[in-house]
Formats: structure tokens, C-alpha cells, sequence
């Protein structure tokens, strides 16, 4: 007579949790965080990377201005002003602490005016035009419509890029407050498609509209982006936060104590050789990049001609290219969880400077424009895609804020001082001179990211790396000040 089996009493194996800060998270309500954050990105990088970098350089040429003006307010002016406004906002950001949490305020309250101000960009031709029939005495006196346009697009590009710039810096420092760490890779690479989704999206669909209906298209992209950052902030929590550190020096009068917090800042973020290396190899990659993007269009008329059918076939490569980029960041999200962004930042680069010299030396027709296109855009890929996640990997998460925001500040005035010398560059030598241009910063890039890579590994590398701090004045005793130079001696 046989037995009955023992019945399991055991208790049934309690699902993963996913945890960061106060924050948890099963596997479905991770991946709804990663939804919300990846629709954000699709919509934002439909404006930036699709609908205003083509839409404004044709409306600049369609109006009669140069492309030194062109350069000079998109390159110069709006990276200065985020070389001085981005440190402000990130720092305010980081100490910020309100029930909606640090990050998502800024967000907030910002959509709507960004979202007015990308229509009414898309009508400043219709403005001026209103303007001379009520006015015509004055318009005239200014210069007739299309100067007035000219001054509107001007004016309205400047005021939606100074508010592009808080989901462009504080979008990305919601990340490691709300995203574990160990999916941070893997979150950056879906980041990586979903920016180049909605690059595609507009390539693809939008692009050749672009001469006969810019007002639909900048409306569609800015209703887009309002509905997609209101239903993030909805739905995307963020953890509860311990108070701020007191501000250095909050005693005295207001000069002084903006001076206090100023001294804090530049000890925190410049001081150190290690974040040099990084700010410098992340700046020189822009300015690199920035003035070949928003300059290759031109390049690619002169290309296919100047006509709605050549711009549809300079959309169709570009829409190839974001096809390939889905692919490059697809196959990358696995692979990020193995890989340190230092690593793939160090093969990016490799591959993208031997990419700009056959771009620089071997493009004449459309065939050879198609292959430098695929070679450029498919390194950049990679790199774009290996690095996502390396500011939330080598900087202090306790200050993220403020030390991305210096690295920003880095790059922008070297992308300000870039815009300068391109315009000049590309209207004295044409623009067939972006591939040039992109293969002489790649060379100094180059160069900065292998500095940042030796001194990565000499402070532990993959396995033991942590991110550097000086001691603050009201911590530093003889033993840790000796230890933190140390340190830095021996990295250097």
C-alpha cells in the first residue's frame, strides 16, 4: 500500500521588488515608470531632434537671413544662456522639496508655456504679416515683414529654447531618482529608441511637409509634448527625500552668501582632474556634433536639391538613419547591463572619427553622401547609445544635479564658442565642410576620452569605482583632506 506524498507547505516565492530610495516597484510597475519616461522621450525628441532643427534653419533661409545668424543665435546665444541659467536651475532642482517631489515642478510648470511658444514660432510669417495691417507705418520703419519675421523667429526661438531647457536637464536628472541602478544601462539604451522613434517619425512622415505646412507640424509636435510631460508628472512618482545639505556660508548679506554658494559650487564640480576629463570628453563630442547636425541639412540640398522631392529623399536617408540608430540601441539593451559606459564611450569614439574621415575626404554625389551617412550616424549610434547612462554612472547621485549641470556648463560654452567659428566656417567654405568639421573635434575628443578612461581604471574601474568628492569646509579634518589628495595623486 503506498503512501500519499508529503503535501508543500512551503510559502510561495514573493515577487521580485525593484527598489530605489524610498521607492519599490514590482516588475510590471517598473516597467509603466519606463513607459511614462519613454513617452516623454519620444515626443520631446520629435521637437528636438526632429521638427525644430529642420523646421528652423528653412524658416531662417525662406526669410532671407544668413546662416552666420542662423549659427550665431542657435549655437551661441542659446548656449550661452544655458551656460549660465542650466547650473541655477540644476542646483535649485536638486535642492528643491516640494509633494510633487524635486523634479517633476520644473516640468510642470513649464509645458504649457514651452508648448505656446512652439506654435506661435510656427507663425511668425503670419504675425508680422498682421502686425504691417494694422501698422503698417511701423513695420516699415523696421524694416517691412520680413525683417519683422526675422526678429520674431529670433525672439520666440530664443524664448522656447530658455524653456526647452528644463526638460532638457531636469528630465534626465529624474532618472537615477526614479530608475534602479542596475537598470540604468538598459533604460538608456530604450531611451536611445525611443529618440530616435521620434526623429524617425518626423523624417519619414512629417519632413516633406515641412516647406508647405510648418504651422501644422510645429502645432502637432507642441500638443504632442504637452500631453506626454502632463501624463508623466502624473504618473511618475518620485521617492521622498532627505532634506538638503545647508548652504555653505547662509549667514550674511545676499552678495555673500551668492558668493559662498558659487566658491561651493566651482570646489564641488572643478576642482578634480577626473571630472575635467569627463566634462571635456562629453563637451568636445558636442561640439562636434551640434554644429554638423544643425548645419547638414544644407549639405544635404545642395546634395538633392533644393526642391520638396530632394528634401523628401534627404528625409528618406535620415529616416534610414533613425531605423538603423532603433536597431543600434535595440540590440545595446542587453548589452548595457554587461558593458560600462566608459567602455562603449572609448569604442564610440574610435568608430566615429573613422567614420568623419571618409566623410571628410570620399563624399561627391548622393551615393557616397547615403554611405557617409550610414557610417557617421551608425558610430554616433553606438556612442550615443553606450554612453546614456554615464553621467548617472561616474557622477555623485547625492549632487547629480549640480555636477551634470556643470558638465553642461562645459560643454555649452565650448558649443557657444563652436557656433561662432562655424558660421563663418560654413558660409565662406560652404556647407559641404560639416564632415570636416565633425572629423577635427572627433580627433580632440578622441584624445580626452582616452584620459578619462585611464584615470576611470586607476580609481577601480567596472568593479570598484566610486565617484569622487571633495570634503565640504565645515568636514574637512587633517586625515580625510590627506586622503582625498592622495587619491587624486595617485589617479593622476
Amino acid at each position: 500500500m503506498s503512501s500519499n506524498p508529503p503535501l508543500d507547505t512551503s510559502t510561495p516565492a514573493a515577487p521580485k521588488r525593484f527598489r530605489v530610495g524610498s521607492l519599490e516597484y514590482t516588475r510590471f510597475q517598473l516597467i509603466q515608470v519606463f513607459i511614462w519616461l519613454l513617452l516623454g522621450d519620444f515626443c520631446l525628441h520629435l521637437m528636438d531632434m526632429g521638427v525644430v532643427p529642420t523646421l528652423v534653419p528653412l524658416q531662417f533661409e525662406s526669410l532671407g537671413a544668413s546662416k552666420t545668424l542662423y549659427n550665431f543665435v542657435t549655437l551661441t546665444i542659446v548656449n550661452g544662456l544655458y551656460f549660465i541659467l542650466v547650473p541655477i536651475i540644476s542646483t535649485w532642482s536638486d535642492r528643491t522639496r516640494t509633494s510633487l517631489g524635486r523634479r517633476r515642478p520644473f516640468l510642470l510648470y513649464t509645458a504649457p508655456l514651452l508648448a505656446l511658444s512652439l506654435v506661435l514660432l510656427g507663425f511668425t510669417t503670419n504675425i508680422a504679416r498682421f502686425f504691417n495691417s494694422i501698422a503698417p507705418g511701423l513695420i516699415e520703419s523696421l524694416g517691412g515683414v520680413p525683417a519683422v519675421a526675422i526678429g520674431l523667429t529670433v525672439a520666440l526661438f530664443i524664448i522656447f529654447k530658455l524653456l526647452d531647457m528644463f526638460p532638457q536637464s531636469v528630465y534626465y536628472y529624474l532618472w537615477p531618482d526614479v530608475i534602479p541602478a542596475e537598470y540604468l544601462g538598459t533604460f538608456g539604451a530604450l531611451f536611445r529608441v525611443f529618440y530616435a522613434g521620434g526623429s524617425l517619425v518626423f523624417n519619414w512622415f512629417l519632413i516633406q511637409k515641412a516647406k508647405e505646412h510648418p504651422e501644422q507640424i510645429y502645432m502637432l509636435s507642441a500638443v504632442l509634448y504637452l500631453i506626454a510631460f502632463l501624463v508623466l508628472v502624473w504618473r511618475v512618482k518620485e521617492p521622498k527625500y532627505d532634506p538638503p545639505p545647508p548652504v555653505e556660508g547662509a549667514s550674511g548679506s545676499f552678495l555673500k552668501r551668492f558668493w559662498a554658494q558659487i566658491v561651493g559650487y566651482g570646489r564641488d564640480c572643478f576642482t578634480m582632474s577626473f571630472y575635467w576629463k569627463f566634462f571635456l570628453a562629453m563637451a568636445v563630442f558636442q561640439m562636434a556634433y551640434q554644429p554638423f547636425i544643425v548645419n547638414l541639412i544644407f549639405y544635404g540640398k545642395k546634395i538633392f536639391s533644393d526642391t520638396p522631392e530632394g528634401l523628401s529623399k534627404y528625409g528618406g536617408v535620415m529616416g534610414w538613419k533613425d531605423i538603423m540608430w532603433i536597431a543600434i540601441y535595440l540590440m545595446l539593451v542587453p548589452l548595457m547591463r554587461f558593458v560600462h559606459p566608459v567602455i562603449a564611450g572609448l569604442a564610440g569614439y574610435v568608430l566615429m572619427t573613422s567614420a568623419a574621415v571618409y566623410g571628410a575626404f570620399f563624399v561627391h554625389d548622393e551615393a557616397t553622401f547615403r554611405i557617409a551617412i550610414f557610417l557617421v550616424f551608425g558610430s554616433v549610434g553606438l556612442y550615443l547609445g553606450g554612453t546614456a547612462a554615464i553621467g548617472p554612472r561616474l557622477l555623485p547621485k547625492e549632487k547629480y544635479g549640480q555636477f551634470a549641470s556643470a558638465g553642461a556648463m562645459i560643454f555649452r560654452l565650448g558649443v557657444m564658442l563652436a557656433g561662432i567659428l562655424a558660421g563663418v566656417v560654413f558660409e565662406k567654405l560652404g556647407p559641404e565642410w560639416v564632415f570636416k568639421w565633425l572629423l577635427f573635434f572627433l580627433v580632440l575628443g578622441f584624445v580626452m576620452m582616452v584620459m578619462l578612461w585611464h584615470d576611470w581604471r586607476k580609481r577601480g574601474g567596472s568593479e570598484g569605482y566610486t565617484p569622487p568628492l571633495r570634503p565640504s569646509p565645515g568636514t574637512i579634518t587633517e586625515a580625510n583632506a590627506t586622503e582625498a589628495n592622495a587619491t587624486e595623486a595617485k589617479a593622476n
